[in-house]
């Protein structure tokens, strides 16, 4: 594993004195006034597009980040809440324009966004160094952020530059991170407990909950399984005696079946007989809609790349939202298509806020910085055991389709040290990188001061769950909840 960064010392800390762009060829930031009409009644506010400086002790500068700030002035007392993606090495554009901005992509074109939180707050989205307009002041400095670790120490010195210039101390900070960003998300918020900058809520979107090993690994494995059945009914793959009324009532069934039967025999494998193990191979592949012969006869278990491949004859299911498939060996000469709307999300940075600029937006233009590797292809994964030994297992478990390693109860541990601070944890039925039942059935095992404080929320859709429109509504409702305190 490389060692870009250890035990979690990034050297970097914002320069507060300046906000320069790193850009000669960009014009001084400045906000743009803009309006939407929100449940009948017209919003004011300013959204500017800007960069700030990261410095090491001496004041070297070594690194930019980029943001889009949206702000409504004349209301004191708002929160303001900042926003990421994962990756890692992904910019902010979709939470950004498909979710929470005042602005959403649609049909190729930017429209009025109902569902924006920023009816509720202030919003701040943050593209972390290589990506979107975010750029390391050299290819070598690079390393002191292409890591979990490094990652996190400097997200928590923009927050915390940002709001001490735009904000105040009782300003409310609310911290939204989806995929690998709710590591991010998680970890920001410890140091930022840690520094005295106290954070009133957390909002982790398909990335699990950082809390630590709550649950044994058997029941996490299990429960793996209803999400499975439910893409499986939506597919016409399970067998009718486990169909349920809807898929959610399908994935219902299932977890009390994986919960009750399927994790405790895996506790206790070597307890089975063979004849047993059969029988509950046939069981587990019947519950997910694939053939038995699929089935693990040592682990008896289906790895998620295994599912994907295989529930579907020639076909591959998308492993962000199930519903999806596309043919398993694409045809010769095929390549990825374009993003959509890359041009007029761009443009909207360029033109209509005045981020003036010939950089490329990374991650959303063809275009790269000559000779550089993509972020994630340098990513040091430094927040747990490092040893070639725990990164070799790691790898296989990535390869399985897993999830990255080495994530740390940050979450938890903000938790134990803020009283006040809330979690709301959010998941799609059909992500097969997250489970909606994991989530429910661990907030119900933590500590009672902790699960009070604790959220859990499964939504009709994938890993980008706002991409179907009532999931979307729902989601934007129960976080405008969320940030107003309100039941």
């Amino acid at each position: 594993m490389r060692a870009a960064i250890r035990n979690g010392i990034s050297a970097v800390a914002l320069a507060l004195a300046g906000c320069a762009a790193h850009d000669p060829a960009m014009a001084p930031p400045s906000g743009v006034a803009q309006q939407i009409t929100l449940a009948g009644k017209p919003l004011r506010y300013v959204a500017e597009a800007a960069t700030l400086d990261l410095t090491d002790a001496q004041g070297v500068v070594r690194g930019h980040i980029f943001y889009v700030a949206y702000h409504v002035p004349g209301q004191g007392g708002r929160p303001v809440t900042f926003l990421w993606n994962g990756g890692p090495g992904a910019n902010s554009t979709l939470l950004h324009f498909e979710a929470f901005g005042p602005k959403r992509l649609e049909g190729g074109a930017l429209v009025d966004n109902a569902q924006t939180l920023l009816a509720d707050s202030d919003l701040v989205f943050v593209d972390p160094v290589g990506t979107g307009f975010s750029r390391p002041a050299t290819a070598q400095d690079g390393l002191r952020f292409y890591s979990t670790l490094g990652d996190q120490s400097s997200i928590t010195d923009f927050v915390q530059a940002w709001t001490q210039r735009h904000a105040d101390a009782r300003t409310p900070v609310y911290l939204i991170g989806e995929s690998f960003g709710v590591w991010r998300a998680a970890g920001v918020a410890e140091a930022l407990e840690k520094r005295g900058r106290p954070v009133a809520g957390v909002v982790l979107i398909s990335g699990g909950i950082p809390v630590g090993p709550v649950l044994p690994k058997e029941l996490v494995t299990a429960l793996k399984l209803p999400g499975r059945a439910a893409a499986a009914q939506v597919h016409g793959r399970l067998p009718a005696s486990l169909a349920g009324t809807s898929p959610s009532a399908t994935a219902d069934a299932t977890r009390a079946w994986a919960e009750q039967v399927y994790a405790p025999a895996l506790a206790h494998l070597g307890d089975l007989s063979a004849q047993q193990k059969a029988a509950l191979a046939q069981d587990v592949a019947h519950h997910m809609g694939v053939d038995p012969s699929l089935v693990d006869r040592t682990s008896l278990t289906v790895s998620s790349r295994q599912f994907l491949n295989n529930l579907l004859p020639g076909r591959r299911l998308d492993t962000f939202d199930m519903r999806i498939s596309t043919p398993l060996n694409p045809g010769a000469g095929q390549v990825d298509a374009e993003e959509p709307g890359a041009a007029v999300m761009v443009r909207y940075l360029r033109e209509t806020l005045g981020y003036r600029t010939d950089l490329p937006y990374l991650g959303l233009e063809k275009d790269t910085d000559p000779g550089a590797k993509p972020v994630g292809e340098q990513w040091d994964y430094n927040s747990g055991d490092t040893s070639p030994a725990a990164f070799a297992a790691a790898i296989a478990v990535a390869r399985a389709g897993e999830g990255p390693p080495g994530a740390e109860p940050w979450i938890r541990r903000a938790m134990e040290m803020d009283g006040k601070l809330r979690v709301f944890a959010a998941a799609g039925l059909y992500d097969s990188l997250n489970s909606c039942a994991a989530n429910e059935i661990l907030k119900a095992k933590l500590e009672p001061g902790l699960s009070a404080r604790l959220s859990v929320n499964c939504y009709g859709g994938g890993h980008m769950m706002y991409r179907d429109a009532e999931a979307r509504v729902r989601l934007s409702a129960d976080l405008g909840r969320f940030i107003t305190r309100q039941p």
